[in-house]
């Protein structure tokens, strides 16, 4: 490899952490003047279809392939775009994009957990603990640092919604990795990026069309405002945050490259400050440092056994 593509790649995958830390960030700006399903919606629609043109030739030739698996990628599809997508920009609507952030870092935490138990693996002392810490990181900052919000449900809805937005997507993640082995990432995008939209994307949007909600913006608000945020998580995180990354790992390979994601929950405080005047509380930075060190125990007594390959993992 030259230099030169390893530094382009290097910029790329920073490039795609802080598009994917200003996801949620944005659309904690856009909740009152976008409804939920027309985010969902519009982010996906545009970026689908640009992707779907780059994506031509290597969807025909993987096409046999892409077919005798469509149902599960349809499945996949609905659960790591559809649902996924809901769930974490529903959580940015109710609950700070510092926590969205916070909490979406634990996904790797999940990967593992969901891995073992569907694979039937063994968690030795050194994961549990950073499972642990991990899950206790998540735990102080859905709490706000208050431990009695946990059994007197005073936490909030967004971050819960947080939560299951991590896990869905680490269910999203380990099939990925099994499709990958046989299917390019790029199609493999579009396919379940389309089935998200299709499958549950749309009918939440007609709903929301047929219940009286508007197309995209409510009344009161600036419409030249809601295109820009809707068109930027849909070009910049969704679009260009995917090309940037699979660029990421065809340069550097997807092990290097998933190790930039970890900045991602990073990009977002910093933008949540600057462009939201959202506060760093005592909890949140108790939370994330709890979470990264069992991301780093995870990391260090996760063994890989030999000539296993990794990967890579396509966020939506």
């Amino acid at each position: 490899m030259k230099a030169g593509s390893g530094s382009q790649g290097t910029l790329a995958l920073i490039a795609t952490a802080a598009l994917w830390g200003s996801n949620h960030v944005v659309a904690r700006a856009a909740r009152d003047a976008v409804p939920l399903p027309a985010l969902v919606f519009w982010r996906w629609l545009p970026a689908a279809v640009i992707l779907t043109i780059f994506a031509l030739p290597a969807l025909r030739q993987a096409w046999p392939t892409i077919r005798s698996r469509l149902g599960g990628l349809v499945v996949g599809g609905a659960v790591g775009v559809g649902v996924f997508s809901y769930l974490l920009l529903g959580g940015a609507y109710q609950s700070l994009a510092i926590e969205v952030g916070f909490i979406n870092a634990t996904t790797p935490v999940w990967v593992l957990v969901l891995g073992r138990w569907m694979g039937g693996g063994h968690l030795t002392a050194g994961m549990k603990g950073g499972i642990a810490l991990a899950f206790a990181g998540t735990l102080l900052i859905i709490s706000k640092g208050q431990p009695q919000a946990l059994t007197e449900f005073r936490f909030s809805l967004g971050n819960l919604w947080s939560l299951l937005a991590a896990i869905s997507f680490a269910w999203f993640t380990i099939r990925v990795r099994d499709w990958t082995r046989v299917i390019a990432p790029l199609p493999l995008m579009v396919v379940t990026g389309w089935s998200g939209l299709i499958v549950v994307m749309l009918p939440a949007y007609v709903v929301c069309l047929a219940t009286g909600g508007p197309w995209l913006v409510w009344n009161e608000a600036d419409l030249g405002f809601a295109l820009a945020a809707t068109a930027y998580v849909g070009l910049a995180p969704t679009m260009l945050g995917n090309l940037f990354y699979l660029y990421g790992v065809a340069t550097l390979g997807p092990a290097r490259a998933a190790a930039f994601l970890y900045l991602s929950p990073l990009f977002s405080a910093a933008f949540s400050v600057l462009w939201l005047g959202e506060q760093l509380a005592w909890y949140h930075l108790g939370g994330i440092a709890a979470i990264f060190a069992g991301l780093f125990l995870l990391g260090r007594f996760t063994r890989k056994p030999a000539g296993a390959r990794s990967d890579p993992a396509l966020v939506p």
